[in-house]
This record gives structure tokens, C-alpha cells and sequence, in this order.
């Protein structure tokens, strides 16, 4: 029978309970009180009236109460939705619809767009602030519980909700269970064995699966400690890599650029670092070479989807090609494909498809968007890309539009989708440009009606009461009228 996740925290507690779980801004939180933290959580939350299933959302920035909780409601058998914490108003109220969220734990800074969500709902969730609650209630209250032990009930369990987007514009959640968690830290123990005293610098936000499973969970079940940062602060990162026995890195590569900025010209080392992972969007050579050159330390660039868990290619040690994923991770089955379903050749490029433990179960309330994306058993990625002689993965191309900035997935129909609302508006495109530092930035190119006054800064603040900020476009581009295809379809290709 496959573990829960959460036993590998109790493992923790039994086998080392004085060990540092979490370090943050000067607290070091051993794995014992992690664990009674979790068991109090878990008592406050049944004390709210949920029921095992039912779902709650966490709005949170990286902070400790960010696993006291996630671990609290595994104990319940509550499913988790983590929630971009740059989310509007009606984003919010979008996510808590679909997944039937019954309470929110929020930090205060992020309520306004929560009240905002909730305000004309018919039956709101109940909210849970840490910080100034106002009408609602304190996180406090959770904690004057008597603690729980953990439900075990028979069979797998939906313990994830994770949004993420398509070409649809409305975002999605990819539902993720506790058998797709363990699979995926399973593939990659074998390739990436953590020794005693590792320390993971943690500056990804927990509500992305990156930070989520492949660094909070793992490092949880291999008994390592967290330095846990609120957010990405470039200059609290280098102190904290320089001065903190940080072993392990994972970031994107906008911050292992910035990193390399910032350092340049001193003679800042990272004397404990062993292995530095990246993900989320292509690494540059460029970037990749400096930063192992100047470190002296390697970087392992892996593929992977909110689909997937977290990862399903990952360069390792033994099997490392600079410029490609790597290789599928144990477990993975992973093909090209043509539009006809066809594999495709080596080196031919195909879309990539995947079979494997750490596959999703599917889309929420959303079966004819999850039987367009799994088919057979396989997911189709809707990413292009090919396999040299070797089995390394190469990403050629998005066959969807998504713009990844600085490691946030951005999908432009989202953002087309509400500039269409805007009065004055006849037409809209939005792409991705090439940026060194961000990898892309969001071109807004815009056709107005004729004798419209539409001002770029009017633009920019309908989209921001719309839109989480990192979406915002970058540029605005006005055109007459743009370029279309004989078939009436806006050639973004010549927006770029």
C-alpha cells in the first residue's frame, strides 16, 4: 500500500525529531513541532466543520503555517488548493467555485482580493487570516484545537488541486492525488540522493508545484532542512547561498541570471552548495555556463508540467546534455508524436506525450478538457519537441501560446479574453518577445474603433482590477488593423 505523504512528516518526528524542518527569518522549527503543529491544524480545521474531501485554499506566501497547514489538512483527508497569492478578486472567486472550497486560510496583506471574491456569494467559504482578520476569523483560533491524529482511509486520495491554463483561457485544475506525489518523489530519489545535513534554499512560492512537491514534500520525507525565504529577494538569496550551509538551489532561470548579475564583480562564493536544479522555463547556455563557471557548482535542468506533478525529464549527474531536459525520469514513458498520433522519428520534432505514476487523474468538473489531454493513459503536453539518438529531450517550441515570464505561466487568450471586454476594443493579440532577463515579456498589440480615445494607461488599469499583476503586459502595440491569415486567424507570428 502506498504511503500518504504526510506519514513521511510523522517519519520525521519519530526518527528525528530535534532536526530543523524549517528555518526561517531566524526561527529554526524542528520536524517534532512541524508534526504537533500539523496534528493542532488538523483539530482546528474539523472544528470548523469540514469533512474529509472537502476542500480548502491556501492563500499564503511562504511561511512556516504554510506546511502546518497543507500537513493539518492531509491529516483531515481535505483536499488542498494552493492559490497564486497575485490573484484578483474575480480569480479568486473563480477558483473557489470550482472547487467547492469551504475555507480559505489567508495572510492579510492578500484579504482585499479575497472580501472582494467573496462579498455576493450565496454561500462563501469561511475565512481564516493570519494577521488582522477584521470580521473573519484569527488563525489563532484554529490553533486552540485539541490535536488529531491522522484519518487513513482505504485508497488513493485527492489531496491536490493545482490551477493551472490552456488555450481555453479559464484556468483548470489539475487534480493530483497522494499516489501521484509519492510516485513522483520516488522517480527522482534513485537519481538525486539527499545526504544528511542537506539544507534546500526555498525562494519558489509553495503554491506552485515546483517548491510544493518537489522541494517542501521532498525534503520532508528525506528528514532535510528548509531555508525557507517569504518570496525571491535577490539580494537575501546571495546572503542566504553565501552565508547559510545552502546545499541545494532550485529556482528558474531568471533568478540564476539576476544571481549572476548581482555577484558579478565580487568575490561572493556559495561554499556549501552541491547541486542546483532549474525548471519552469528554458535555461540559456549562456546563463548556465556562467553560473556553473563562476560557482563551480552544476545545474540540472528538468520538463515537467502542473500536469505532471512536478517533473518528468531531469539532466542528472550520470546522463547530462547542456541544452536538453535530460532524460525521462524512471517510470516515464515518453514519446513524440505527429498530429496523427504517430511517433515521430529521432531528432524529428513531435509533440511530446507522457505516460506515468505522477500523470494527474484529470481536470476538475472539466471531463472533455481532461479526455482532449489524456488519451489512451498518455498525456498529451502540448509542448514540441525532440529525442536525439541518445534519449535526451530537447523543447523546441510551445505548440500552445503560453508565455513563460520569469517562471509564471501566462496564457495570452486569458488576457485577450479581458482586453476584448474593454470598450473601444475592436481586436487584440498577445505574445511572448525574447527577454534575457525574463526569459519573455507580454506584447499587448491592440486595434481600436475608429475616433476611440483608448489611452494605454486606461488599458493598463482595467487589465490590473482583471488580472493577477505578473500577467500585465509589458508593451502595448496600436495597430490599425492586424495582420490575419486567409482563414480570418491573427498571424501572432508577425507580432512578435
Amino acid at each position: 500500500m502506498t504511503k500518504r505523504v504526510y506519514e513521511y512528516l510523522l517519519e520525521a518526528e519519530e526518527q528525528s525529531p530535534d532536526v530543523v524542518a524549517l528555518e526561517f527569518m531566524g526561527q529554526q522549527i524542528p520536524f517534532k513541532t512541524v508534526a504537533h503543529n500539523a496534528r493542532v491544524m488538523a483539530g482546528g480545521l474539523k472544528a470548523q466543520g469540514l469533512q474529509a474531501g472537502e476542500a480548502i485554499g491556501l492563500m499564503l506566501p511562504n511561511i512556516p503555517q504554510f506546511a502546518d497547514v497543507l500537513y493539518g489538512a492531509w491529516f483531515d483527508d481535505l483536499v488542498v488548493v494552493p492559490m497564486n497569492v497575485l490573484l484578483t478578486g474575480p480569480e479568486v472567486r473563480y477558483l473557489v467555485e470550482d472547487s467547492s472550497i469551504k475555507l480559505l486560510v489567508v495572510f492579510e496583506m492578500f484579504l482585499p482580493a479575497v472580501e472582494e471574491a467573496i462579498r455576493d456569494m450565496d454561500a462563501p467559504p469561511k475565512v481564516v487570516v493570519i494577521g488582522n482578520a477584521g470580521a473573519h476569523i484569527p488563525y489563532p483560533r484554529l490553533l486552540e484545537a485539541q490535536p488529531v491524529e491522522p484519518v487513513r482511509n482505504a485508497g488513493d486520495a485527492h489531496v491536490l488541486t493545482i490551477y493551472t491554463s490552456g488555450t481555453t483561457g479559464k484556468p483548470k485544475g489539475a487534480v493530483i492525488s497522494n499516489e501521484n506525489v509519492v510516485t513522483q518523489m520516488d522517480m527522482t530519489d534513485d537519481l538525486f540522493p539527499q545526504v544528511e545535513g542537506d539544507r534546500t534554499l526555498c525562494v519558489l512560492p509553495l503554491f506552485h508545484v515546483f517548491a510544493l512537491n518537489g522541494v517542501l514534500c521532498s525534503s520532508f520525507r528525506h528528514q532535510g532542512t528548509i531555508v525557507l525565504h517569504p518570496r525571491f529577494d535577490l539580494e537575501a538569496a546571495v546572503n542566504s547561498l553565501s552565508q547559510d550551509r545552502v546545499t541545494i538551489f532550485a529556482g528558474v532561470p531568471t533568478m540564476y541570471f539576476y544571481i549572476l548579475q548581482h555577484t558579478a564583480d565580487t568575490d561572493v562564493q556559495f561554499p556549501h552548495l552541491r547541486v542546483c536544479f532549474s525548471g519552469g522555463a528554458a535555461m540559456p547556455l549562456e546563463t548556465m555556463n556562467a553560473f556553473e563557471g563562476r560557482f563551480g557548482v552544476e545545474i540540472y535542468e528538468g520538463y515537467g508540467l502542473t500536469e505532471t506533478t512536478v517533473s518528468i525529464c531531469c539532466n542528472r549527474p550520470e546522463a547530462r546534455r547542456p541544452g536538453s531536459v535530460g532524460k525521462p525520469l524512471p517510470g516515464v514513458e515518453l514519446q513524440t508524436v505527429d498530429d496523427a498520433g504517430n511517433p515521430t522519428p529521432i531528432g524529428k520534432p513531435g509533440e511530446i506525450i507522457v505516460r506515468s505514476g505522477n500523470v494527474m487523474q484529470g481536470y476538475l468538473n472539466r471531463p472533455d478538457a481532461t479526455a482532449e489531454t489524456i488519451k489512451d493513459g498518455w498525456l498529451y503536453t502540448g509542448d514540441i519537441g525532440h529525442i536525439d539518438e541518445d534519449g535526451f529531450v530537447f523543447i523546441v517550441d510551445r505548440k500552445k501560446d503560453m508565455i513563460i515570464k520569469g517562471g509564471y505561466n501566462i496564457y495570452p487568450r486569458e488576457i485577450e479574453e479581458v482586453l476584448h471586454t474593454l470598450e473601444g476594443v475592436v481586436e487584440a493579440a498577445v505574445v511572448g518577445v525574447d527577454d534575457d532577463a525574463k526569459g519573455e515579456q507580454v506584447r499587448a498589440v491592440i486595434s481600436t474603433r475608429p475616433g476611440s480615445e483608448l489611452k494605454e494607461e486606461e488599458i493598463e488599469q482595467y487589465l490590473s482590477a482583471n488580472l493577477a499583476k505578473y500577467k500585465l503586459p509589458n508593451e502595448y502595440v496600436f495597430m490599425a488593423e492586424l495582420p490575419k491569415g486567409p482563414t480570418g486567424k491573427i498571424l501572432k507570428r508577425e507580432l512578435r
